[in-house]
């Protein structure tokens, strides 16, 4: 006889979990709210307070140094300054150039203009250039390559008749007329060989 298998570890029933929900009123969910929106508050208030603090004390350090300055040590500051300024204005008219630049070259290529925002990033003329140059090549290629698949479809979609070069010269003589004129139409030198022999 075969004993009945008893598990190694004990199973208990599962219990049935209860979940109590809660519920609220109006004005206990309006007070719950209140209370959460007056933390955040607080809490962003200290922020800002930190940080106008922080922004005063650099200030005041800033105006201190200034004020210790002498009047040639001041006037060094401002050039600095002024010719900071004058590099960031000429850093950004080169960008503007640079890339209407691009842009030009793209349009020149027929490549889409909208790639010169993304080909200014490079920085370098050179670059880019080699970029664009690169571009052209692979839209070109892929121009190419979707073209010879066309042109190796056996029939198009308007229904005329469509001649590759395996035509062999019994085909063509049951040919009609009008084959024979699309035929001549579209491989000249098929016809010529096949009317030839």
């Amino acid at each position: 006889m075969t004993e009945p298998i008893e598990p190694k570890e004990p199973v208990e029933p599962k219990q049935l979990e209860t979940e109590e929900t809660k519920t609220l009123t109006q004005s206990e969910l309006d007070s719950l709210m209140d209370k959460h929106t007056a933390k955040v508050l607080e809490k962003q208030k200290a922020d800002f307070e930190k940080k106008l603090n922080d922004a005063l004390e650099k200030g005041k350090s800033e105006g201190e140094r200034l004020a210790q300055m002498s009047a040639e040590q001041k006037a060094q500051e401002e050039a600095k300054q002024r010719l900071k300024e004058l590099e960031d204005k000429e850093r950004e008219l080169n960008q503007r150039e640079l890339k209407v630049t691009v842009a030009s070259t793209l349009k020149e290529r027929e490549l889409p203009t909208d790639l010169a925002d993304y080909l200014v990033e490079l920085g370098d003329a050179d670059k880019i250039s080699n970029v664009v140059d690169g571009l052209q090549q692979a839209v070109q290629q892929g121009i190419n390559d979707g073209i010879t698949q066309r042109l190796r479809q056996k029939s198009p979609q308007n229904g005329a008749t469509q001649f590759g070069d395996d035509i062999s010269k019994k085909e063509f003589d049951a040919m009609t007329a009008a084959e024979r004129a699309t035929l001549f139409a579209q491989n000249k030198e098929l016809f010529n060989k096949l009317t030839e022999a």
